[in-house]
């Protein structure tokens, strides 16, 4: 969920990496996910029950949900898949790594009772600090190989204060080197 921006794109490329089976890519700008290296993309740009019908044609056996999104549209795919799985009992580990859609999620209670949802977070306090210094080094070997894609803009640390402000192009990100 909300595959489009970097980050996004990289989880694609590492949920590969690691092995995963099928990887799906949702986002409004599908556009960006033709070359990501997804399976298969789903858009999330229409109206609630139609996103809510591709997501669930599309995602209904996942079995992780990468979610950057959180807010409404979160909640609408997760009760999408959820109500199409054909085995409620089969574990649906749903991380949420950002709010880009908004801070909080409305989620009926049936969601929890009725299916083997798993809803945890990602970041510092979820994962022991350990276990992230741990797989640092490998995810950084990955990168530097070209396994996982960066559209890093480099920017040299003396034009920080000109750089802070300024608007970057979509989809990139500003890495500051000595």
């Amino acid at each position: 969920m909300g595959a489009t921006g970097n980050a996004g794109r990289m989880a694609i490329q590492i949920a590969k990496l690691l092995g995963a089976g099928a990887v799906i890519g949702a986002g409004r700008e599908i556009g960006r996910l033709e070359s990501s290296g997804a399976d298969e993309v789903v858009s999330l740009v229409g109206d609630p029950d139609s996103v809510g019908a591709a997501i669930a044609n599309a995602a209904s056996e996942s079995d992780v949900v990468m979610d950057y999104l959180w807010g409404e549209p979160a909640a609408n795919a997760m009760m999408a898949m959820l109500t199409a799985g054909r085995d409620r009992s089969q574990p649906i580990n749903w991380v949420q790594i950002g709010s880009v859609a908004g801070p909080t999620m409305a989620l009926p209670s049936v969601a929890l009772r009725s299916t083997n949802l798993r809803v945890m977070g990602s970041g510092q306090g979820s994962v022991p600090m350990e276990a992230i210094v741990a797989e640092l080094p490998h995810r950084a070997d990955e990168l530097i190989a070209g396994r996982i894609p960066g559209d890093a803009l480099r920017v040299p640390l003396s034009e920080v204060e000109k750089t802070w402000n300024a608007p970057v192009p979509a989809g990139r990100r500003v890495v500051l080197v000595p």
